[in-house]
């Protein structure tokens, strides 16, 4: 199939790589700011030919006609641009959640985020580019690395003598990108910078594909600093220049590809960079070989035909899903009824609003697909039934049927693929059951609403279903009586969004709703008694108007008819004003409510006490209306009674086995948590990987657990899928012909559920994956016990028979007894640290006995010990097993390869880490040991004085940041501690000395430029200030703080252009911070600009409905519009 699909223009070599899977992209080019649009740039990549660039005006007339298969945003500005269309919906991640709150100076939580964003990520399909990506978001999704053909690029000869960097925003994005690294790596090295930018000297952008690759293959080796914080190992720069054949020399980061030495070099020791920079620089044959190995990395690791074959999967999967999700079954799957948890209904009734079919209806929307048939009320039964105060639209059903119309002509209109899960005719009083309903094998339902009158009608009507609803519990004995199955008492209820509270003066003593017969009749006479004595207010009013009615009533006055459970009574409870209604006996009011706790019940000679009472005892009737209203929003809602509908079909449904299931794994198979192997995978492994891990439910319970990170490998392409959801990566194949891609000692664990016993060659599997292993590392497997005594019976009688699940599992190629298992491990390197052992209850009958023999029918084993008689009631082994031999030559590689940190850097790192993360306690503690080991350890000073000055204790700061400046008076990081410590005590001379040294050795540092504007703010200098935060924004364009400073003297000032220009700037690196993004629709007010405010307020109650501020100043602007 050759899908259409929408995307955005925010990646060109992105998409132009997505672009080689051959379908139709119409790529909208984005506005970025008012009237400027992020043109597709073909320095970056010239246009594939499949690939059509267009307006978002274009998009939404094409969305409009129905004409996209697919939407694959890249931001949350896509996905509000097109939150409206219902059309299967792709969102890829490019980045990580924690770098974008870093880059906001943790102006958002997590957790608000991902709230705010909660509502546009319904139904939409998740693409991380890299499990960190994925794991730093915490949300399911599949993992696509980026891919290559390795033939697109290549003929690196490396002759220029220089050091190749490529990347926009580079200083801008330095917090993830690495770029003051990079500066003191490269050194005095020849640079050549390629990319987007602005204020780095030299750099430029590429002229075109040609001239990037032509960089690729003459510059001598290409520097990546990307940060291990906030960013992956890899860039799609780094990945084509390796596949060029260019060797990278790169700052440590736990994903990178590179492996030290063997093709490029890697390390957290900038001056052993450095180093080797100069190495490469001299040696183009030593270049040139790293370079290879480079290239045969990318070809290994990020194939083209394996990112292509994912996105495949997922774009099939993104359209099958949303088809799904609207019923249409392309798999033809035969789901079991119970299992099934989005069903497909057709509904058969009369439409109009105001009736218990079209609540009923709304509710099995929520979590069901639901198709209507039917006709419509017209004028005549408008006229007739007194509808005309019916405020509403009717709307026809989905697919027009009359009471001539059969069944099985409505089934011939269904969609392609939409098969009913069963059928329900809701009476309407208005429309006949098909005439050939009996022939037809899907499940029937009825729900029969006016049993009160009619009752030999309706017995006749409930035997042409399976499944019988009654709104009138009376009448369920009777039904049974009459021979009917299944017949089930389903009150009326209420529906909140049409009948909830609405905030109204309580302006009416008692309101009814409903129909007064111009006749004498019992319910004339109690409201005419009522009119005599009170404020009666009678309407005949319906949905929203009627709720409204009863909003403003003190009491809300109901009559039964015939002693039915009227609508009246969960409508009136629902307005949240008290309910005057009779007892009707029988009919199970008592059953769901108490007289004078959530309603007050009343005799017809009492009727003028009880409202009497209850007018002059407001408290008391505002008490009972509230706990009323509570009982019927938790109880009594029409959701409740469709999910009541769903529990019954599903209990009697359920028992019903799908024959076409026989030759199939159960579901268990693959979706199993194997929570007895949980406790034996050690609680502190915060790296496992687990072979076979099946849909990835274990796995998932070990994230649980503490956080950690679990990669899967899964033979069943389909499992694997449903595990790329959860885990944070799973490699889908066969572990004895696959390689797995991480380095040595990478994993604390690995985890073999069930899994050795179905390999060809088990040994050889753990012989490969003992590299993978930490120093401390453990194997965890389990393993069926062939010598079980159910077994052995079995052989001596001559059967060996294969099973779908157990020890004769028809897919086990291996069978193991303990000595096997043993064996097997010893030869493969290990020592068996723990056996546990999954036991028959039977032994618990033997184990206390002195027998030393066992009979298996006609054989005998006799001189057992208890020991060997165990093993024959063993089902399983659990295996906890670690390498025999662990070489640990830390020492000699940190002097050696400078691999390792010292354990100072290590303390300081650490203490650094807790700085950041804000547990600033234990930061003390860490540099406090630090200190004790060098006392004029500068990074330590450093740190301690930045910790005083987060605990707002200066005082203690100043004495550290002194005596890191004393050790290293030019040091930028102490100019500015004492700079900024010196701003806080009111010292403008001395800031302005150590601000002002600090730029001359720096002249790009926002910290200083912030702190001079901060300074001359002080000094009531406003454009001097507004002067240095606009220095530091043009470097950094997401500086948040110089952005609020500055904003805060664009008020002062009344000067708003500069202002609205950098919110600009900062909302293309944040757009879904709804704060600068309010701060923003403001400037725009202030500049008059009520256009591009409106739709900026807009956008942020999209994501935040709630937002009062938002409200407020939309309110306004519209104000001074008009």
């Amino acid at each position: 199939m050759n899908f259409k699909i929408l995307t955005f223009n925010w990646h060109e070599p992105y998409l132009c790589m997505l672009a080689r899977i051959g379908y139709e992209f119409l790529v909208v080019e984005p506005e970025i700011s008012s009237d400027q649009y992020r043109r597709w740039d073909e320095n970056m990549r010239p246009v594939p030919t499949n690939v059509e660039l267009i307006s978002m005006s274009t998009a939404r007339e094409i969305l409009d006609r129905g004409e996209f298969d697919l939407i694959i945003a890249h931001n949350i500005k896509d996905l509000i641009a097109v939150r409206d269309y219902s059309v299967p919906k792709i969102m890829v991640f490019h980045n990580c959640l924690t770098t974008e709150i870093k880059l906001g100076q943790d102006r958002i939580s997590r957790s608000d985020y991902i709230e705010k964003i909660d509502i546009l990520m319904k139904g939409v399909q998740k693409v991380f580019i890299s499990g960190k990506k994925k794991s730093d978001w915490g949300l399911k999704g599949a993992v696509i690395p980026p891919g290559l053909d390795i033939n697109d690029y290549g003929g690196y000869h490396g002759t220029k003598d220089v050091v190749l960097q490529v990347g926009n925003l580079l200083l801008e994005r330095d917090l993830m990108m690495g770029y003051s690294t990079s500066q003191q790596i490269v050194g005095d090295h020849p640079l050549v910078t390629l990319g987007l930018n602005p204020k780095i000297l030299g750099s430029r952008l590429s002229r075109g594909f040609t001239d990037l690759l032509e960089n690729f293959r003459q510059s001598r080796v290409f520097i990546n600093t990307t940060v291990d914080e906030f960013e992956d190992g890899y860039n799609l720069s780094m990945l084509e220049a390796m596949a060029t054949g260019m060797p990278v020399v790169s700052s440590w980061n736990k994903t990178s590809p590179i492996n030290n030495a063997e093709n490029g070099y890697i390390s957290n020791d900038l001056q052993y960079l450095n180093n080797r920079l100069e190495y490469l620089l001299k040696n183009q044959d030593e270049a040139m070989k790293l370079g290879e190995k480079a290239r045969k990395t990318v070809q290994e690791k990020f194939p083209l035909h394996k990112f292509l074959a994912s996105w495949g999967k997922v774009i099939e999967k993104s359209v099958v899903d949303f088809l799904e999700s609207t019923g249409i079954n392309l798999q033809n799957k035969n789901i079991p009824f119970e299992n099934k948890v989005r069903k497909n209904i057709l509904m058969d009734f009369v439409s109009y609003p105001a009736t218990t079919a079209h609540y009923l209806e709304r509710a099995f929307k929520l979590k069901h697909n639901v198709i209507t048939c039917g006709a419509q009320i017209n004028a005549d039964i408008i006229k007739l039934w007194n509808l005309e105060a019916l405020n509403h639209d009717i709307t026809p059903q989905d697919i027009y049927r009359d009471n001539a119309t059969p069944l099985q002509d409505i089934l011939k209109q269904l969609p392609d693929g939409w098969e009913p899960d069963f059928y329900m005719w809701v009476e309407t009083g208005l429309s006949d059951i098909p005439s050939d309903l009996h022939s037809h094998k899907i499940p029937k339902i009825c729900y029969l609403i006016d049993t009160h009158i009619h009752l030999d009608r309706h017995i006749e009507i409930a035997k042409s279903f399976d499944f019988i609803f009654l709104a009138q519990k009376i009448y369920v004995q009777p039904m049974k009586n009459a021979g009917i199955k299944n017949v089930s008492w389903l009150p009326l209820a209420c529906d909140p969004e049409i009948h909830g509270k609405i905030q109204a003066d309580k302006s009416i003593d008692v309101g009814f709703v409903g129909t007064i017969s111009s006749t004498k009749d019992r319910r004339r006479e109690l409201l005419e008694r009522l009119q005599k004595q009170f404020h009666l207010d009678c309407q005949r009013k319906f949905m929203e108007e009627m709720a409204e009615h009863y909003s403003k009533s003190r009491i809300v006055f109901n009559n039964a008819v015939n002693n039915d459970l009227n609508m009246r009574v969960f409508e009136a409870l629902c307005s949240g004003s008290l309910l005057l209604t009779d007892f009707a006996p029988g009919s199970g009011l008592d059953e769901l409510f108490q007289d004078k706790i959530h309603l007050v019940n009343y005799n017809d000679d009492e009727l003028e006490d009880r409202v009497a009472e209850y007018l002059d005892n407001a408290a008391e009737r505002e008490r009972i209306a509230t706990a009323g209203r509570k009982e019927v929003l938790q109880k009594h809602t029409y959701v409740h009674r469709a999910d009541e509908i769903i529990r019954i079909l599903n209990d009697e449904l359920g028992n019903e086995k799908d024959a076409n299931l026989i030759d199939k794994k159960p579901d268990s198979y693959y979706g199993n948590i194997r929570k007895d192997l949980i406790p034996l995978v050690p609680i502190d492994a915060k790296c496992i990987l687990e072979v076979g891990c099946a849909a990835g439910l274990t796995g998932q319970e070990l994230k649980r657990r503490n956080g950690a990170f679990v990669a899967g490998v899964e033979l069943d392409c389909n499992a694997a899928l449903e595990a790329e959801s959860i885990l944070d990566d799973v490699i889908n194949g066969d572990i004895e012909k696959i390689e797995i891609p991480y380095r040595d000692e990478t994993f604390d664990c690995i985890l073999f559920a069930d899994v050795l016993e179905h390999l060809v060659d088990p040994l050889n599997v753990l012989v490969r994956v003992k590299r993978l292993l930490k120093d401390n590392g453990t194997v965890v497997a389990c393993i069926p016990n062939v010598q079980f005594h159910g077994v052995i019976h079995q052989l001596i009688e001559g059967n060996w028979t294969y099973e779908k699940e157990g020890i004769l599992d028809a897919t086990h190629l291996r069978f193991f007894t303990l000595k096997e298992i043993e064996k097997m491990f010893k030869q493969a390197g290990y020592f068996i640290k723990g056996v546990e052992e999954v036991l028959d209850p039977q032994y618990d009958k033997l184990s206390s006995s002195s027998m030393t023999a066992l009979n298996f029918g006609r054989t005998q084993i006799n001189d057992l010990t208890p020991d060997e008689i165990k093993r024959f009631f063993v089902f399983q082994y659990k295996i906890i097993a670690a390498p025999c031999e662990v070489v640990k030559n830390k020492d000699k590689n940190m002097s050696q390869n400078n691999e390792y940190l010292t354990v100072l850097d290590n303390l300081v790192a650490e203490a650094n880490q807790a700085e950041e993360v804000g547990d600033l306690e234990i930061a003390l503690k860490l540099y406090d040991r630090a200190l004790k080991m060098d006392p004029k350890h500068y990074e330590t000073l450093i740190g301690i004085g930045n910790t005083y000055m987060k605990l707002q204790q200066p005082e203690k700061a100043k004495n550290f940041f002194e005596q890191a400046l004393s050790l290293e008076p030019e040091n930028t990081k102490g100019l500015l501690g004492v700079g900024s410590l010196a701003l806080h005590n009111g010292d403008l001379n001395k800031a302005n000395i150590c601000f002002t040294k600090l730029l001359r050795n720096e002249p790009d540092n926002t910290k200083a430029l912030c702190g001079l504007g901060i300074l001359m703010s002080s000094r009531n200098d406003l454009d001097g200030a507004m002067g240095y935060f606009c220095k530091a924004l043009d470097i950094n364009p997401d500086n948040i703080s110089a952005c609020q400073l500055l904003l805060e003297l664009s008020y002062k000032t009344e000067k708003f252009e500069r202002i609205e220009f950098y919110l600009h700037k900062y909302l293309e690196f944040h757009p879904a911070n709804l704060n600068m993004q309010f701060a923003l629709a403001g400037i725009q007010y202030k500049l008059e600009k009520f256009d591009e405010a409106i739709k900026n307020l807009e956008q942020i109650l999209i994501l935040d409905p709630k937002h009062e501020l938002a409200l407020t100043l939309l309110d306004d602007v519209r104000a001074d519009v008009v």
